[in-house]
């Protein structure tokens, strides 16, 4: 199972990768998952992933929720 870089949570609608706040545009699934661990108690999820486009930057990233309910952002790569 590859492993994917824990990028961070968030609860409040407001998340930046690489600079682009991810809740700022639309969201588009590719059709890709992953199965991800929740870093502090390493319970596996599995994410789909994603993309948003802020001006001729694609930002590609898998998200879902853990059972807190607060959203979980892993790389792509």
């Amino acid at each position: 199972m590859k492993q994917h870089e824990f990028l961070g949570r968030a609860s409040k609608g407001r998340f930046c990768i690489n600079g682009v706040d991810v809740f700022k545009y639309p969201w588009h699934s590719f059709g890709e998952c992953a199965v991800v661990l929740e870093p502090d108690t390493k319970k596996p999820y599995a994410f789909s992933s994603y993309s948003v486009t802020s001006g001729d930057k694609e930002i590609r990233f898998f998200a879902g929720k853990f059972d807190d309910d607060e959203w979980a952002f892993y790389d792509f790569e």
